[in-house]
């Protein structure tokens, strides 16, 4: 439990935490409370931080909202925010840079809690993946796997049985970020991004595998 003086002094509240991050740098501080003023009402509060870090000192607001059950005022969101980026593996990016520009800009889309937006991203995303990674293998067959639709270049392009099966689901799970009924109504984003990884995983297991082995013959 935390007491903040607002209002340039003039009045008190509580807050059950402060931030314990950056939203700017993503690094774990303890921050600067420099003031906080009420908005529309005194049920909501924007409380100003620096961050102390010598590499950013940046400011940023935590909006605060009061809840009646514990009498404090709890975070609500933090901003600005600068996301992450999406971690991607170097092999995967040889093979599709455009994967990692979309999935990562679906990431930080995500971030900023734009989820229905970033759904159709990582739909798109792995798109690309699926058919560049297909062209890798097939290059005298690119006309045809652009043409193509995605799950159609699935069927006929990708032998990797296990890269097929999760490519597979994650499409049909991406095709329900772009329709008005959901097929899988037990699945969200969280499981399209767990294919996705599943699948990128899997890609690269391959070309290390393939690479390992033609180094040691």
């Amino acid at each position: 439990m935390y007491e903040l003086l607002i209002n340039g002094g003039q009045d008190g509240i509580r807050v059950n935490m402060i931030p314990d991050f950056c939203p700017i740098c993503n690094v774990g501080i303890e921050p600067r409370f420099i003031t906080g003023l009420n908005c529309s009402d005194e049920n909501n509060v924007d409380v100003l931080f620096t961050c102390p870090k010598s590499t950013c000192k940046k400011m940023f607001i935590a909006n605060c909202i009061f809840a009646y059950q514990s009498g404090t005022y709890n975070i609500n969101s933090l901003l600005p925010r600068t996301p992450k980026a999406a971690p991607t593996a170097e092999e995967v990016v040889e093979i599709s840079p455009q994967f990692a520009v979309i999935y990562n800009q679906a990431f930080q889309a995500e971030a900023y809690g734009l989820g229905e937006v970033a759904g159709v991203g990582y739909r798109k995303s792995l798109e690309y993946l699926i058919k560049d990674y297909c062209t890798a293998q097939h290059p005298d067959k690119d006309e045809d796997i652009k043409k193509r639709p995605i799950a159609q270049v699935i069927e006929a392009f990708v032998s990797n049985e296990n890269v097929k099966q999760c490519a597979k689901r994650a499409i049909w799970l991406g095709n329900d970020e772009t329709h008005y009924v959901r097929k899988w109504e037990g699945k969200d984003i969280k499981d399209l991004k767990l294919l996705i990884q599943i699948t990128v995983s899997w890609i690269q297991q391959e070309v290390i595998t393939k690479k390992l082995l033609a180094d040691m013959q």
